[in-house]
């Protein structure tokens, strides 16, 4: 007899979003493919930003869904409000805007004191200011009731030896969400932080690397699905841990 270990609910697509529209900034990368699909299979339209418009393309072509939109942008470009106000004008009011920006920079791993300065520059702009110039420029695009979700890495509250300052951009960012957060509160907008653990993504795939354990991109996409119809657990609360495979979100950090 065969014994199949029962799928968590948080890698289950139930929720319904017909009729919802999200925008996902990053979506063409690694942990954004994920959350597309997922938020595409719910019924949701979905339009996905990228800073490179080949990239995209190829990613629209692999996943193959009309309801799926792509559009490049850049968090640091000068046109991004023209942006967001063009993206709003065609698919808005956005029911959720999902943030997906990390940049590892050029630099390879190095000790902090090693940087120089171009690179911390350089990082601290692609990993913060980015994101903030992000939620200046779309808050305003969401609907009444919509949500505004930054995901971020377990580096925001952990050592991370080798790449100090992205670790240094996931903490302020941290800070960053949960004070625009407290600033929102009572308006209608939901604002929420999603630290998550190690992510499969289909980059590692190829390149070899995998663990079933980790996190599935979909399963992400799950949570947030259910965060932008507000029929999550966690629904009311700004911070969540998505760590563990098999315990799914929580409001504390687990031990790792």
């Amino acid at each position: 007899m065969t014994i199949t270990t029962p799928q968590p609910r948080w890698a289950q697509t139930e929720t319904d979003l017909s009729g919802k529209t999200v925008l996902v900034i990053g979506g063409g990368g690694g942990v954004g493919e994920g959350v597309v699909r997922t938020l595409l299979a719910s019924g949701a339209t979905v339009v996905a930003t990228g800073r490179n418009e080949e990239r995209l393309d190829d990613f629209a072509e692999r996943i193959g869904d009309t309801s799926l939109h792509v559009s490049t942008l850049d968090g640091l470009g000068v046109d991004l409000d023209e942006k967001a106000a063009a993206l709003a004008a065609e698919f808005g009011p956005f029911d959720g805007v999902v943030v997906s920006i990390a940049s590892w920079g050029e630099q390879g791993s190095k000790p902090l004191l090693t940087i120089t300065d171009d690179e911390w520059r350089t990082l601290v702009e692609d990993n913060l200011t980015a994101v903030f110039r992000v939620y200046r420029a779309f808050t305003p695009t969401l609907a009444p009731d919509g949500i505004l979700l930054q995901l971020n890495g377990l580096s925001a509250d952990l050592p991370f030896p080798g790449n100090g300052v992205v670790a240094l951009g996931a903490a302020a960012g941290k800070s960053l969400t949960r004070t625009l957060a407290a600033e929102l509160e009572g308006t209608g907008i939901r604002v929420y932080e999603v630290i998550l653990g190690v992510v499969r993504t289909r980059a590692r795939q190829l390149a070899g690397i995998d663990n079933r354990r980790w996190i599935d991109g979909t399963e992400i996409g799950s949570h947030i699905a259910e965060l932008v119809a507000g029929t999550s657990p966690l629904t009311g609360e700004v911070l969540h841990y998505f760590v563990d495979k098999a315990t799914g979100p929580v409001t504390t950090r687990p031990q790792v």
